[in-house]
């Protein structure tokens, strides 16, 4: 993996530290290394693609450290695997639920499954699997096609110009956010909501309406639908990737 860029946080160089550095080498992955204070994780953080956190007993000392790994995973989507004994990887789950790790590996460490997998998690294809996924609905093909610009490095995307082709789409594709349009001719976006929410297959997704106005009685009505928020057409690349992306870090703290 040339030009992949490993944080190991550790406290001290043991033998079996040495060793997984070693084996992270032979693959030709760098290895930045870190301690277990938090002011070091922090200064070395953003330098690597993945992080490593080797527990040991010492590591009950930095729960501040713990806690930051945590913010990072679920607001930043950073990668972390964590090796330690299953009483350290206990100790360490008060404070990072372990669905928030790409991995979790007890010592003794089987060498040749970690690297195998850590190989798995930097692939193209579990990069792109990571990613949420959202629906476009709109019946503008050239506003749909800006928007999947605008969404296609940070997510997967799917577009549908209509209710019909929009349940069509989710009766074969898992979706965990739905952005929909409230104007739409023919079936309306509160027709196609009421749509989506009487379908077994979709009436769990949360949608957010994109509106093309701004007035109060409009606002009104569309938040009296409890959608999951909702976005104004003429919102910027960076505001609409803020929202979103705030959108699923409280979804992320909620369910912890």
């Amino acid at each position: 993996m040339e030009g992949i860029r490993v944080l190991l946080i550790r406290d001290e160089q043991t033998f079996m530290v040495n060793a997984l550095i070693s084996n992270l080498e032979s693959e030709e992955y760098t290895v930045v290394e870190s301690g277990f204070p938090v002011k070091d994780v922090i200064a070395r953080q953003a330098e690597a693609d993945i992080m490593i956190l080797y527990a040991d007993e010492k590591l009950n000392e930095h729960v501040d450290t713990l806690v930051y790994l945590k913010d990072l995973c679920l607001e930043k989507g950073r990668l972390l695997i964590i090796i330690g004994s299953r009483e350290e990887l206990d100790m360490v789950e008060n404070y990072i639920p372990a669905h928030l790790a790409a991995e979790v590996f007890e010592r003794p460490l089987d060498m040749n499954r970690f690297i195998e997998k850590l190989n798995n998690q930097l692939s193209d294809d579990t990069i792109e699997s990571r990613k949420k996924s959202i629906l476009l609905v709109d019946d503008d093909p050239s506003y749909l096609q800006l928007l999947r610009e605008w969404l296609k490095e940070d997510y997967r995307i799917g577009m549908a110009r209509s209710g019909m082709q929009a349940i069509t789409w989710l009766a074969r594709n898992n979706v965990d956010l739905i952005l929909l349009d409230y104007e739409m001719p023919v079936t309306d976006g509160l027709q196609v909501y009421e749509m989506l929410k009487s379908e077994q297959f979709s009436k769990d997704i949360p949608i957010m309406f994109l509106t093309g106005k701004s007035d109060k009685e409009t606002i009104m009505r569309v938040m009296a639908l409890k959608p999951a928020g909702y976005l104004l057409k003429n919102i910027s690349q960076e505001q609409l990737l803020s929202s979103i992306d705030k959108y699923f870090v409280k979804e992320q703290y909620n369910k912890l």
